[in-house]
C-alpha cells in the first residue's frame, strides 16, 4: 500500500452510487488517496478509519432524503474540508462558505467549486460567499 506523505490529500467522494464520476474532474497526484461510498453503503467506522482530509458529497441525482448521513459526517469530521454539491445551489455565483464550520462549502457542480477542491491548500478565504 502507498505510504500517505505530506503532499497527499485524502478524498472520499459520497454520491448515490459507490462509485463517483466526481474523481475524474478533480487533479488527484499519484501522492493523493481516494475511496467511494454510497449514500446507502456508507460505512462510518471504515470512513473514521480512512481519516479523509477532503469529503465530496454529491447530492445530485438523490430521489431519497439523506440529511441524517450529511448531519453525521459534519459532526464526525470536523476537521476535514467538505463539500457539499447540489443543484440547490444552481442560482449562486462560486462557492457559499460556511459560517458555521470555516471547512464546509456549497456550490452547484461547476468550474468555480472543481477550482477550489483542486487548490484545497490554498487557506485564501477572498471571493467567497459566506451563508450562516
Amino acid at each position: 500500500m502507498k505510504r500517505a506523505t505530506n503532499k497527499s490529500r485524502k478524498f472520499c467522494f459520497i454520491s448515490n452510487s459507490n462509485q463517483s464520476y466526481l474523481a475524474n474532474y478533480i487533479n488527484l497526484s499519484p501522492n493523493d488517496f481516494n475511496i467511494d461510498f454510497a449514500f446507502d453503503q456508507l460505512n462510518l467506522t471504515e470512513l473514521k478509519s480512512y481519516d479523509p482530509n477532503i469529503i465530496i458529497i454529491d447530492q445530485y441525482f438523490n430521489d431519497n432524503n439523506y440529511s441524517t448521513i450529511i448531519k453525521s459526517i459534519k459532526m464526525n469530521f470536523k476537521n476535514a474540508k467538505i463539500y457539499f454539491l447540489s443543484p440547490e445551489y444552481t442560482n449562486y455565483n462560486g462557492v457559499i462558505q460556511s459560517m458555521d464550520n470555516r471547512n464546509h462549502y456549497y456550490s452547484n457542480f461547476s468550474v468555480d467549486i472543481l477550482n477550489h477542491i483542486n487548490s484545497f491548500t490554498d487557506n485564501s478565504r477572498n471571493g467567497f460567499l459566506e451563508a450562516s
